[in-house]
């Protein structure tokens, strides 16, 4: 059984059934999940989430980018993030080399 991941997130949920009608369309398995809980508490949960399988989410994200519904930036890791990353690398192996 293959992992399920968000792929994009909204707090306007139709948009994101737009962009599940377009990923089915081509042949992507999705579905959006806390889109009640969104409508009742709006911001709680971050918005509606649309969710693939894991196996899926490469190929979901470049649809998403060819059909306007995304832009390439919006799976791009920020570089300050990847330095955070790194640090805990750092961090993590030299523990691990104290052991």
């Amino acid at each position: 059984m293959s992992s399920v991941v968000t792929i994009m997130s909204s707090t306007v949920a139709n948009d994101l059934f737009v962009a599940k009608t377009y990923l089915e369309a081509n042949d992507i398995i999705c579905f959006v999940q806390d889109e009640l809980m969104n409508r009742a508490y709006p911001g709680v949960t971050g918005g509606a989430k649309l969710c693939v399988a894991e196996r899926d989410a490469i190929r979901a994200a470049e649809l998403l980018i060819e059909g306007n519904f995304a832009t390439k930036e919006d799976f791009e890791i920020p570089e300050s993030t990847m330095r955070m990353v790194r640090i805990y690398e750092k961090i993590t192996d030299f523990f691990k080399k104290k052991q």
